[in-house]
């Protein structure tokens, strides 16, 4: 019986992941639409797109808003139970998450990356996933172990339905979230995660994230991946460290508010020259992946993402790192591959991008498997480009742990 109680809360956590992740989808493309007033004709029309549209002023406005709700975490810690993350949730699963703090704070993360936040848009939908399924497995009497297992699948069903990524989000199970590959670990994980993007596949479709224009694979392709790959893991062991340092203040210290206005201002400021920064990183990875951006303009929004990433922990606000990531390391690898070419056989910067892409995540977050299989389900990669970006990611990987880093 006891089993069945788990299995069944289990696929119930897929189901409400798929619907969280089509809830929350649609509430941040609101949000950013009524921003940044653009797709009101019912056009399709990108965020990138939208924002680049908008007036100067607009987006001054705009993430000016936005600091000011980023205050509002200041508001949660002094009236709301402390928040858990999902990593504490595990360590203490019988703990669990607190319901209506999470759900404000889920809230907040979605709004204000819909509004601008160079943050990414995954751990909501994770959180609030993760929250239902605590509550659940609590009426059903779930013991330690079972109550950890159910929240680690919650939490990637939240990824799986906003990503359209099944796959992948089983590996982060097991990989980043569990660290067991149990024969349970994996039928549960497997399980949740392609309920989870099938009930996400009803509301929203069976999105593509990216539509890369040029990924051949050839031999030039390969030595550069091998080249730039300790490159890369140096790198995102350097932004890994940076983004550890922040806030600036607790999230509890009422100064926290005006820091949040003014740092978000300034966020909105620099808009005004790079529109592309602001949003997860989505924006960044569709100019490198599609080749519509020169190695200067690349190497400029790794510079202005990296500083507005900062800017964004360092004010309190609350996202995740995984688009983000993403966008350090397709634009960092877009301008090496225009360098590369200059001097050795030609190869297609777009796959570069992409390789760079999964190589920086993959170090900088921890998890190189499912990194790999993140990209390539986002974009639709050939299954050559594996070879490629084994090799980067293996040399990264190296790289991390010679700098000290797990």
């Amino acid at each position: 019986m006891g089993r069945r109680k788990l299995w069944f809360a289990l696929a119930a956590a897929g189901v409400i992941g798929g619907l969280v992740g089509i809830v929350l989808t649609e509430l941040m493309h609101f949000i950013q639409h009524t921003a940044y007033g653009y797709g009101t004709d019912g056009a399709y029309i990108s965020f990138r797109e939208g924002v680049a549209r908008a007036s100067e002023g607009r987006r001054l406005g705009v993430l000016i808003l936005c600091g000011m709700l980023v205050g509002g975490w200041w508001l949660l810690k002094a009236l709301g139970k402390p928040l858990i993350g999902i990593k504490a949730a595990l360590k203490q699963p019988l703990q669990g998450l607190p319901f209506l703090t999470t759900v404000f704070h889920v809230l907040l993360q979605i709004i204000t990356v819909g509004l601008g936040s160079p943050l990414g848009r995954e751990v909501a939908p994770r959180e609030m996933t993760s929250a239902f399924a605590f509550a659940g497995g609590r009426r059903l009497g779930l013991d330690e172990d079972e109550m950890r297992l159910l929240i680690a699948c919650a939490s990637g069903a939240g990824l799986a339905a906003v990503y359209n990524v099944p796959l992948a989000s089983t590996l982060f199970i097991l990989e980043a979230m569990l660290g067991v590959w149990t024969q349970q670990a994996v039928a549960a994980a497997l399980l949740t995660s392609v309920i989870a993007t099938a009930v996400a596949r009803i509301g929203l479709g069976d999105v593509q994230q990216y539509h890369p224009s040029n990924l051949a694979v050839n031999t030039s392709l390969l030595w550069f991946s091998a080249v730039i790959g300790p490159i890369l893991g140096a790198t995102a062991v350097y932004f890994r460290r940076s983004a550890e340092k922040f806030p600036f203040l607790k999230r509890d210290n009422p100064r926290i508010i005006p820091l949040a206005i003014a740092l978000f201002a300034l966020i909105g400021a620099i808009a005004v020259w790079f529109p592309e920064i602001l949003g997860n990183g989505k924006a960044g990875n569709q100019l490198t992946f599609g080749g519509l951006t020169g190695w200067q303009h690349s190497l400029e929004l790794t510079a202005v993402k990296w500083l507005v990433v900062l800017m964004a922990l360092a004010a309190g606000a609350y996202g995740g790192l995984i688009t983000p990531s993403m966008m350090l390391g397709s634009t960092i690898s877009f301008a090496a591959a225009a360098a590369w070419n200059s001097v050795f056989p030609e190869m297609p910067s777009e796959s570069a991008a992409v390789v760079g892409a999964a190589v920086f995540l993959g170090v900088s977050l921890n998890m190189p498997l499912t990194a790999a299989v993140f990209v390539l389900e986002l974009t639709y990669a050939p299954a050559a480009l594996l070879m490629p970006l084994c090799m980067g990611m293996a040399g990264a990987v190296w790289t991390a742990r010679k700098m000290g880093c797990k």
